[in-house]
């Protein structure tokens, strides 16, 4: 048995490896399907590889931009058209180079980030003129009720604790409030792969400690105390090498396809995914 002691979602202790890598190895719970890395990265650990995760060259930072390109949009749309009110105040965890915040910011909603790359941090706050806190965010000191939405663009698969990371967001939601994230789900490949998959790191080996289904994440949020949870595949990357734009072209265009022909029933495995929750009002939660 895997050195686990339990589920981070369902307590369990049975699991079966999926996906092995050097010395670490994905874990598959038998129980709810959550995917986890052992042995996991030391939150300071994490802390250091974040401080440079992010490269520093224009070039590069030209080519995160279109990457993220339509993600930023698709999601921005989705968010005014959930709403449906005043401009009102959003709050960015992981925001990179600010990329979201700074679309949110020209659509007049008052945007603030959280990066714990400095350069990250650094081209944010300088390219878009906007606050961001260069340190998680357990030491920050937001009052509770504070944001209308909060957002994570693949953020929650590199979580120690993701339990823990959405209570926090909970609390400095207002009721009404909205989460909405952004998240990989690359385990159906894996195992469709077989053997094969080790030919491939689609887990950025050990970057993502997690890797969810969309019935891990509606749990996942269900427990923090989450209603009105949807899943869709709301848009695809646009990577600058020209397979891997055509392969996410392909399977994001698929995807999209396919969920509005099942009128939002059928969810392809394998391509990312993006969920909203809303935070309940107090009065009407049970």
């Amino acid at each position: 048995m895997p050195d686990i002691h339990h589920c981070t979602l369902c307590h369990s202790t049975q699991f079966r490896v999926i996906h092995a890598r050097r010395r670490w190895r994905y874990l598959r719970c038998l129980k709810c399907g959550l995917v986890s890395l052992q042995p996991r990265p030391t939150s300071e650990a994490l802390m250091k590889s974040y401080e440079k995760y992010l490269p520093s060259s224009p070039q590069e930072i030209r080519k995160w931009e279109m990457m993220m390109q339509p993600i930023v949009h698709a999601s921005a749309d989705l968010i005014e058209g959930m709403t449906r009110q005043e401009k009102g105040r959003v709050l960015d965890i992981g925001c990179g180079y600010g990329f979201f915040l700074g679309e949110m910011k020209s659509r007049e909603w008052s945007a603030e980030g959280v990066e714990i790359s400095g350069t990250g941090a650094a081209y944010a706050s300088d390219k878009w003129h906007i606050p961001v806190h260069s340190r998680p965010l357990g030491d920050l000191d937001f009052p509770g009720e504070t944001f209308d939405v909060v957002t994570l663009f693949y953020v929650i698969e590199h979580v120690i604790d993701p339990l823990d990371l959405l209570a926090k967001v909970r609390r400095i939601l207002k009721p009404g409030g909205l989460v909405f994230l952004r998240w990989p789900h690359s385990t159906p490949i894996v195992l469709a792969l077989g053997p094969f998959s080790r030919l491939f790191d689609l887990y950025h080996t050990p970057y993502h400690l997690h890797d969810f289904s969309p019935e891990t994440m509606k749990r996942l949020l269900r427990r923090i105390g989450f209603c009105g949870i949807r899943t869709q595949i709301g848009g695809y990357t646009r990577p600058s090498g020209l397979i891997a734009g055509l392969a996410s072209a392909l399977s994001g265009r698929l995807a999209e396809a396919t969920f509005r022909l099942s009128s939002g029933r059928l969810l392809l495995p394998g391509v990312s995914k993006t969920t909203w929750a809303v935070r309940p009002n107090e009065a009407h939660h049970t």
